[in-house]
């Protein structure tokens, strides 16, 4: 294929910047609606709905990041497809991902049901470890914004399908202007719910949670438009795709299903952190871990970006059988993502105690004297400053992790990486957590960031020797190499009379 050059000397760098500026733009797009409404919550409702916010986001991401995961191999394979040219292969994955999105997604809903029983079983278990109780209208608005987000996943998972396709025919820019637009009706329904305007009334929390609902809900309508519009259908027939077909759903589900437990059992170990361990000292810690946590977004999301578009361009090379032009540009965008999540961890470093106090507004607790709650917002940035200082150090090795982990789901090489993350979150992040609560309380919830921080800075050299081994190499997802026909031997020439 003529557009699959070998730009060696640039190492491949100005095609990686080319798909992934886009890339890592919808992804900051995203992370600038979730500090939009942090921003909008802390200052409109404040730090106890602001921590109940973080909490119950992060829960309620656990049990839909097993179908993200998944998902995410529509990329791996719409992209491979595509190196390939199988053009309408790459309009079935796309279809097939809405398919298991949705069904993913209904299966989630009863969870929607159990949004008490659960937070109130956690705030048992800070208990049972011997840390302070979590009020109760804490406790309340946690329930409550986890069960608006929980019936809200299926349109997500859906808008998240279509985004995994369109990287996957490397056109990023249509995932990037619906997430601008969806950024703004997020941030306008924000407004009208969480405050009350013209006939609709004030809903605090609950808002919040609708308003990102509806904002997921214009991204998915926008996409599927794209989806479903002429030019896409006339080169991937995606209006002629639709018909499920089992062995299409089969093929994402055996790749993606370690890919999917691998972004479970990770975000499962972080949604303990922060809701036990980091919780075991108290709602102050919590807040202070959920506003250095809002600008730690900022930093690894464009840097997944960064790994979606390593995904394609690794796959869309796989698919066209030139393997080491896969690995040059996954090392043109480890370069990237390291230079940008560099310069973050220095603004972190520079910058840490003014970023806190945007997110340190204390209106909570009516018995309050003014002393207390200046009191209070200084324990916020204090904490919060030093959490960013563990960001800081973290940062390129982070980086290194997510762009490599995200080549070898380009290749398909998923297993690996699943069992190697589930040892090392669950033993460094949850077990160290805990050795540093029992064995160095006085650190207070910053031991357990300093687990979590050793758990980073292993896990991204980890990645990358997996990659440079190369099994992945070895991975046929598209089945070439059992469709080559094993040549017959030569009839034996007739004797010579």
């Amino acid at each position: 294929m003529d557009d699959l050059r070998d730009d060696k000397p640039l190492w491949g760098i100005g095609e990686v910047l080319n798909l992934a500026f886009p890339a890592a733009a919808g992804m900051i797009s995203g992370t600038i609606m979730q500090f939009i409404d942090g921003w909008m919550v802390s200052r409109l409702i404040g730090h106890q709905a602001f921590s109940a916010q973080f909490v119950s986001a992060i829960l309620s991401f656990v049990p839909t990041s097993l179908g993200m995961g998944v998902i995410v191999l529509v990329n791996t394979f719409v992209s491979q497809n595509l190196g390939a040219n199988r053009l309408r292969r790459c309009g079935q994955y796309g279809w097939h991902g809405l398919y298991l999105a949705a069904a993913y997604g209904a299966l989630l809903l009863p969870l929607a049901a159990l949004a008490e029983p659960i937070f109130q079983a956690l705030s048992r278990l800070v208990l049972w470890r011997g840390g302070r109780a979590t009020p109760a209208g804490e406790l309340a608005l946690q329930a409550v914004y986890f069960r608006y987000l929980i019936i809200g996943t299926p349109i997500m998972l859906m808008s998240r399908a279509l985004g995994q396709f369109f990287f996957g025919i490397h056109r990023p820019w249509v995932v990037v202007v619906v997430a601008m637009l969806s950024v703004g009706v997020n941030v306008g329904m924000n407004y009208v719910l969480i405050t009350g305007y013209w006939i609709f009334p004030a809903l605090g929390l609950k808002g919040a949670a609708i308003g990102t609902i509806i904002g997921w809900a214009a991204a998915f309508l926008m996409l599927l438009a794209s989806f479903l519009g002429a030019s896409h259908n006339r080169r991937f027939r995606t209006r002629r795709t639709w018909r499920p077909r089992v062995r299409l759903c089969a093929d994402v589900v055996r790749v993606g299903w370690p890919a999917g437990v691998h972004f479970c059992l990770d975000i499962l170990a972080w949604s303990v952190f922060n809701s036990v361990l980091v919780g075991h000292f108290g709602q102050i810690h919590k807040a202070a871990s959920a506003a250095a946590v809002r600008y730690m977004h900022i930093s690894f999301m464009p840097a997944i970006g960064i790994g979606i578009a390593c995904t394609a361009l690794v796959g869309r090379y796989v698919g066209a059988g030139r393997p080491e032009l896969a690995r040059r540009r996954t090392h043109a965008a480890v370069l990237i993502a390291v230079a940008y999540m560099g310069l973050c961890g220095l603004v972190f470093w520079a910058f840490r105690r003014p970023m806190l106090e945007v997110f340190a507004t204390v209106r909570d607790g009516a018995g309050m004297s003014a002393a207390q709650r200046a009191a209070v917002h200084a324990e916020i940035v204090r904490l919060g400053a030093t959490v960013l200082i563990c960001a800081a150090v973290f940062q390129c090795f982070d980086a290194v992790g997510i762009v490599f982990s995200s080549a070898l789901r380009g290749a398909g090489d998923t297993l690996w990486p699943m069992i190697v993350t589930f040892l090392l979150s669950w033993s460094m992040i949850v077990g160290g957590g805990m050795a540093f609560i029992k064995w160095a309380p006085q650190l207070g919830s910053i031991g357990p960031w300093l687990a979590a921080s050793a758990y980073v800075m292993l896990l991204g050299p980890v990645m990358a020797w997996r990659f440079e081994s190369g099994p992945w190499r070895r991975i046929d997802l598209l089945g070439r190499k059992a469709a080559v026909p094993i040549p017959t031997p030569p009839a034996p020439a007739p004797p010579v009379p």
